[in-house]
Formats: C-alpha cells, sequence, structure tokens
C-alpha cells in the first residue's frame, strides 16, 4: 500500500511538472479563431490589438464571443496574402470611418463561411490580380454600410455560382472586376431597399450568375445603392431616386421622361413608351400630375397604357395619345381622374377611358380636348360622375353623360364609338334648355325639339331662324342674355312652350329680317322683355298665350319699339302687351282693337281704361316712309365701291362715295 502510495505521489509531482513546464508556451501562443489578418492567426492573444501586425494600421480587433471583427479608421495591406482570411461561420466585419484594405496577387477578402460587412462606416478593398471580395462557396450580407471593391480579375465574387447568396441591405456597393465580372458567380443577388444604378439598364440575371448588361456578365464599374422607390413604374421599371431624373434609358422608352417625386410631377416631352407585356406607366402615387409637352405616344398590347390606383391629374398643354390593343387606354382603378388643359387621345379595342366600378370615381375635364374610343365595351365608361368644365360633348351629337348608366351615352346606350369633349365659349343663348357653344352654334337644328335652320353667329350677334320649329314642354324656347341679340326671321317659324315663357331675354333683343316668327306659350309669356327693351323691326311677329302675349317685367323702364313691322299679340290671361314703360310705333299704327292706344300709367295697350286682353293688331303703314335699317350681317369696315378695304376713320378719308358696314356714304 505504500509503495502504492508513494508511486502515486510521485506520478502526481512529475504531471505537475509536465503541466509546469508547459504552460508558458501555452499562454503564449492562445486559442486561434479561423481568422488571419495579412497571414497572421488571430488568436485570444492578440485580437484586442491586430493593429501590431505587419501591414495592419488604425483599430483593428476581434472579439470571438460576437463574432465582431472591428475596423476603424484601418489599413490591411498584404504583397504576399490575404489581407483579411476567415474560416469563422457568421463573422461580422463592423466598419467605423473610412478603412482600406488591398494586395498585390492574392483576394483582398477572403471566407468560407457567411460574413457580414456593416457598421455605417466605409470598407474599400483593392487586388491587384485576384478578387477584392472572394466568397468561397459560402453567402456575404453588405448591410447599412459603404463598400467599394476593385479587383483585376474579379470585383465581388462567389465560386461558381451554384448556391453563393449576396444580400445587400441599404447598403452602398461599387465594384470593378475588369477580367471576368465586377458582381459574379453568385446563385442569387438579393437587394432590400437598394438597386443597380450604374450601368443604367444592367441586371441580375440568374442564368448568367451576375451583373449583366445587354445579356454579358458586366466588368466596369457596377454601383449598387439605397433607393427611394416612388410607387410608378414605367415598362415595368420601378422609378426610383436613382433613375427618376432619367426615365428616356428604359427599354421601350424615347423621348424626355422625368419624374420629380417633391411635386409629384412626372414630365413627358416628345416621349414614346411602349410595351408589350406589362401597362405603359402604372401609379400608385396620390395626386400624380402628368405634365405634357408636346407630342407624346403611348402604347400597350394586352395591358391598360395608363394605370393609376390613386388620384391623377394630366395636364401642361401638350398632346396625350394612349392606346392598348385590347385593355383600357386608361385605367382610373377606383379613382379620380382629372385632364386640364390639354389634349388626351385614348383608344383601345375594350376601353377608351374607364373606372373601375362607377361606383364613385370621377372624371373632371377643365379646359380640355379630349378623345375616346372603345370599340369593345364603352369609350368613356365605368365613372360616377363626369364634370365638363369650360368644355362639352360634340360628339356624337347628342350624346350625354349618364349618371345610371355611368358613361357617355346615347340613345340609352354606352358609345363605344369616338367621342369628342372639347373647350366651348358659352353664348348666353340657350335653345330648348341647351346652351349655345362654340361647338354647336353652327347648327342648332340638331337639338331636341328643333328643326329647320337655326344657327347663331356670335361675331354679329346674330340668331337666324329659316323654316324652323323649335319647341319645348319644359322650358323656354329661346332664353338669352346676350346684350343686343338680333334674331333674323327668314321664312315661317314656329315657337312654342307649355308652362315657361317662349321667347325670353335679360338684355335688349331685336327681331328682324323680313320674315315671320310665330311664338305661343300655353301659360306663360310668349315673348318676355325681362327688365329689357325689345324692338320689332320689318317683319312679322305673333305671339299668343294664356298668360301674357307680349310683355316687359314690371313696366318701370321697358321700351318696345314697333318699326315698319306687323305685329299681333293675344294674352287672355293678363294682356296682350302690357308691363312696357314705353311703345315706340314707327311706320306702324294700332288697328285692333279700335280705339285701342298704350297707355304710359297702364304700361300697355288699353281699350276704355283697361289692359287689353283680347288680340291686338299693330299694322305696317303703307304710306310710311322704310328707315333702312343696317344688317349686322354684312361685312364690317371702309370699302370703296371696287372693294378695296379702306383704314383708318371715315373723316380722315378724301370726299367720294365708301361703303360703310355695307352701307353706301357720301363723304363730303
Amino acid at each position: 500500500m505504500k509503495s502504492n502510495l508513494l508511486k502515486n505521489v510521485y506520478l502526481t509531482i512529475v504531471a505537475l511538472l509536465v503541466a509546469m513546464f508547459a504552460l508558458p508556451t501555452t499562454m503564449h501562443a492562445g486559442s486561434k479563431y479561423d481568422l488571419t489578418i495579412c497571414g497572421v492567426d488571430v488568436t485570444s492573444a492578440n485580437c484586442n490589438d491586430l493593429s501590431k501586425i505587419d501591414g495592419v494600421s488604425g483599430i483593428v480587433k476581434y472579439n470571438p464571443d460576437k463574432k465582431v471583427l472591428t475596423l476603424q479608421g484601418a489599413t490591411i495591406s498584404s504583397n504576399t496574402t490575404n489581407a483579411i482570411l476567415s474560416y469563422i461561420d457568421g463573422l461580422k466585419i463592423k466598419v467605423i470611418g473610412t478603412n482600406n484594405l488591398s494586395t498585390a496577387g492574392n483576394t483582398t477578402l477572403s471566407f468560407r463561411k457567411p460574413l457580414t460587412i456593416m457598421g455605417g462606416g466605409v470598407l474599400n478593398m483593392k487586388s491587384k490580380s485576384e478578387c477584392a471580395i472572394y466568397a468561397n462557396g459560402t453567402n456575404l450580407t453588405i448591410d447599412n454600410c459603404t463598400v467599394n471593391a476593385e479587383g483585376g480579375a474579379y470585383g465581388i465574387a462567389g465560386d461558381n455560382g451554384s448556391k453563393e447568396k449576396f444580400t445587400i441591405r441599404k447598403a452602398k456597393v461599387t465594384a470593378i472586376g475588369k477580367e471576368y465580372g465586377s458582381i459574379c458567380d453568385f446563385a442569387e443577388l438579393n437587394m432590400e431597399g437598394c438597386g443597380i444604378t450604374q450601368p443604367v439598364g444592367a441586371t441580375f440575371s440568374s442564368s448568367k450568375h451576375g451583373v449583366v448588361l445587354n445579356g454579358e456578365i458586366v466588368k466596369s464599374k457596377v454601383v449598387i445603392q439605397e433607393l427611394t422607390k416612388y410607387d410608378l413604374t414605367i415598362c415595368g421599371v420601378d422609378v426610383t431616386s436613382a433613375n427618376c431624373n432619367d426615365l428616356s434609358k428604359i427599354d421601350g422608352v424615347s423621348g424626355t421622361v422625368k419624374y420629380n417625386p417633391d411635386k409629384k410631377l412626372l414630365t413627358l416631352q416628345g416621349a414614346t413608351i411602349s410595351s408589350n407585356t406589362t401597362n405603359a406607366i402604372l401609379s400608385y402615387i396620390d395626386g400624380l400630375k402628368i405634365n405634357v409637352i408636346g407630342t407624346n405616344n403611348l402604347s400597350t398590347a394586352g395591358n391598360a397604357t395608363l394605370s393609376f390606383r390613386s388620384p391623377l391629374t394630366i395636364m401642361g398643354g401638350g398632346v396625350f395619345n394612349a392606346k392598348s390593343q385590347s385593355d383600357c387606354a386608361i385605367y382610373a382603378n377606383g379613382t379620380n381622374l382629372t385632364i386640364d388643359n390639354c389634349t388626351v387621345n385614348a383608344e383601345s379595342g375594350a376601353y377608351g377611358i374607364a373606372g373601375s366600378s362607377g361606383s364613385s370615381e370621377k372624371f373632371t375635364i377643365r379646359k380640355a380636348k379630349v378623345t375616346a374610343i372603345g370599340t369593345g365595351n364603352g369609350s368613356i365608361c365605368d365613372f360616377a360622375e363626369l364634370n365638363m368644365e369650360g368644355c362639352g360633348i360634340t360628339q356624337p351629337v347628342g350624346a350625354t353623360f349618364s349618371s345610371s348608366k355611368r358613361g357617355v351615352v346615347l340613345n340609352g346606350e354606352i358609345v363605344k364609338s369616338k367621342v369628342v369633349i372639347q373647350e366651348l365659349t358659352k353664348y348666353d343663348l340657350t335653345i330648348c334648355g341647351v346652351e349655345v357653344t362654340s361647338a354647336n352654334c353652327d347648327n342648332l337644328s340638331v337639338i331636341d325639339g328643333v328643326s329647320g335652320t337655326v344657327k347663331y353667329n356670335p361675331g354679329n350677334k346674330l340668331l337666324t331662324l329659316q323654316g324652323a320649329t323649335i319647341s319645348s314642354n319644359t322650358t323656354n324656347a329661346i332664353l338669352s342674355y346676350i346684350d343686343g341679340l338680333m334674331i333674323k326671321v327668314i321664312g315661317t317659324n314656329n315657337l312654342s312652350t307649355a308652362g315657361n315663357a317662349t321667347l325670353s331675354f335679360r338684355s335688349p333683343l331685336t327681331i328682324m329680317g323680313g320674315g315671320v316668327l310665330n311664338a305661343k306659350s300655353q301659360s306663360d309669356c310668349a315673348i318676355y322683355a325681362n327688365g329689357t327693351n325689345l324692338t320689332i323691326d320689318n317683319c312679322t311677329v305673333n305671339a299668343e298665350s294664356g298668360a301674357y302675349g307680349i310683355a316687359g317685367n314690371n313696366g318701370s323702364n321697358e321700351k318696345f319699339t314697333i318699326r315698319n313691322a306687323t305685329v299681333t299679340a293675344i294674352g287672355t290671361g293678363n294682356g296682350s302687351i302690357c308691363d312696357f314703360a314705353e311703345l315706340n310705333l314707327k311706320g306702324c299704327y294700332i288697328t285692333e282693337p279700335s280705339g285701342a292706344k298704350f297707355s304710359s300709367s297702364m304700361h300697355g295697350i288699353v281699350l276704355n281704361g283697361e289692359i287689353v286682353k283680347s288680340k291686338v293688331v299693330i299694322k305696317k303703314d303703307p304710306t310710311a316712309i322704310e328707315t333702312p335699317t343696317a344688317d349686322n350681317t354684312a361685312v364690317e369696315g371702309i370699302y370703296t365701291l371696287s372693294g378695296v378695304r379702306m383704314s383708318g376713320e371715315l373723316k380722315d378719308l378724301p370726299k367720294g362715295v365708301y361703303v360703310v358696314n355695307g352701307k353706301k356714304v357720301v363723304k363730303q
């Protein structure tokens, strides 16, 4: 037993001695961390300050617990080996400030296990003849920092592209690989909050395993940077902070196309945008404005040409042509569209300009010209409202917007042929409740209730009726606010209404032209001079009503002049000719009832002190000398008898005979 005890003691002493001799060596070597800097192992002994390694300066340290290699204002340079070589699974390189790594014939940063570069600083890596960054069969992540990699062979590369994933997250990365590729040999390139901005049009190709342009691996500078996306695509390409200043580089786009995110303004100037696979323009921007300058052409095949889900305005004074073969030309998908002071032409085999369901979409056209064709389903349809400001529907004639049909209709059916809406000048004149405008003034006979020749010339304020019939059961036949309107009657013309004044006007009006005007109202005025003056000159007017024949408003200031004309009036309810301050008869006289006369105190034609309600006849005096009346349809100006137009005023011209506003005048 003793001997055994002593033996055990001796063995213990020997073991202790061995351990004591071995201890300094172990403490000096430290634990290795599968990481080398300029060929020197990073260990527990040196990890807190790696700047003492040859080729290293600045702050370089490694925390093994967190697997974080920190570089702060660091320089790591080697001519014989890698600047950094890692086998650590999950190594994170934290860059603070600007850091520079360089090598000669070796990869600058090489690693065989997943690695992340992060920290917000800058990491510059350069290899003369190899990879700047080599993800050797593993994954690389660059997160929220700036990395610039340049290699004589490769910029940033995987091994063979079979499985390596490269993720860039809200970071800026530049890469140059002069011989083989700037970013290549990766199975995937995942860009989160960033995108390729250089070369313009470059993309990642999964089949080529790298960044390509025109189908070839890019070897020049590639820039990937953090982007702001603007909820807008052109030919399927996102509009971002990187490309918004020049969108003409997108495939299918030419001319000037640019987007200002501050103003939410997309400018098209002489632009062409065409796609066979997607929308020409797709917007989710609330309040996008498309500013069109010059003529711009957009076209698609099986998609809506212009599609948007938030309110949009087309404006700018230019022309916007949108055409889709088989979908909407312009699609307001559950939202509102405004076209303001420009020209828009929309054509499709399906829909011209359409909302989604017509439940809430509002379409406003403001002083603009719009044409729309939707041969399959409708030219302008699926809108809850169509608001036309300073413009109106001019084609098809008689077409209107139907809130129940939710579109432009003709004869109760949605129009699928060409619809034209254009800027109008309104002339303060309505025929059967329809406004007379620059669009319809040349032919007013197309208005419901109108036949014969009815037209208006705004230049000389002349409404011509020739063999016309104007009839309405719901409103005035003619309502005028035009100061100085002349109604020229040719042949026999008949106007009739039910419960409204047949001819009503609020500014001075003259009926003339040599023809006949018959005006009849069942229960209101036949002719109503509403607080203004009426002149009947050298024609025949017959007015009949169950209420008033020819009447002013209250007789306080209205003047009624009849010049060389024949007038009959019947107002069985209230008076045949009444409510005038004056009745001036020139070249004519009252013939019926016998003894009737105008009373200034009664403001009308009276008999035995009572307003006449039976037939009043005023006849042209056959012995009277007619006073020539100017026909404002004559050419205005001063001309010689040979037809030469003279400038200046008549008083300044030499003596002679001139034609002044259509009449011969002798200048003494």
